[in-house]
């Protein structure tokens, strides 16, 4: 049977709105450490700030997995 670990990470969307270059070196990296992106959400900001207004998501949360491998010598 197939196991999987998972990898949970927030994005600002303040920290990449800027730059689409940013959040590709992100997702980047984490494909070449052999994880694979399974979905994302955002929920809209609830509150008021002078960095957010209502209904406007903030920041998005990325769920990510990769297979487990077997340790050397390990048996099932």
């Amino acid at each position: 049977m197939t196991e999987f670990e998972y990898k949970t990470i927030v994005i600002d969307s303040k920290e990449t709105e800027h730059s689409e270059k940013s959040l590709s070196d992100k997702l980047n990296h984490y494909g070449k450490d052999g994880w694979e992106l399974v979905t994302c959400f955002s929920y809209p900001c609830i509150g008021s700030s002078q960095y957010s207004l209502i209904g406007i998501a903030q920041k998005a949360t990325l769920i990510f997995k990769r297979r487990l491998c077997p340790e050397k010598g390990a048996s099932k």
